[in-house]
């Protein structure tokens, strides 16, 4: 084979390689890009629930300041009535 033959050869085998791997590469980054857009979507939508969650939590502790004081005496009265009761004098038996 010629020297010219050879050339024509390696440049056809090199174009489809290079049309080859362009293909895969906007392949890989339309993927990718995709992935980039359900991602930015994802975060928006936890920051507008967390705000939401913020102002949910700001106003309950809002409600639970002005009622503070008898809710968490009503809180203690109820947990120590679920205690049990020992009498004075006893000692715990092991």
């Amino acid at each position: 084979m010629d020297a010219f033959a050879k050339m024509d050869i390696f440049f056809l085998v090199t174009t489809v390689a290079v049309v080859v791997i362009a293909i895969f590469v906007a392949v890989l980054l339309y993927y990718i890009l995709r992935t980039a857009k359900d991602v930015s979507e994802v975060i928006h939508i936890v920051r507008r629930e967390s705000e939401r969650f913020a102002k949910g939590a700001s106003s309950a502790r809002e409600r639970i300041k002005g009622r503070g004081g008898n809710l968490l005496q009503s809180f203690i009265a109820f947990v120590q009535s679920l205690a049990p009761t020992r009498k004075r004098g006893q000692k715990d038996i092991k």
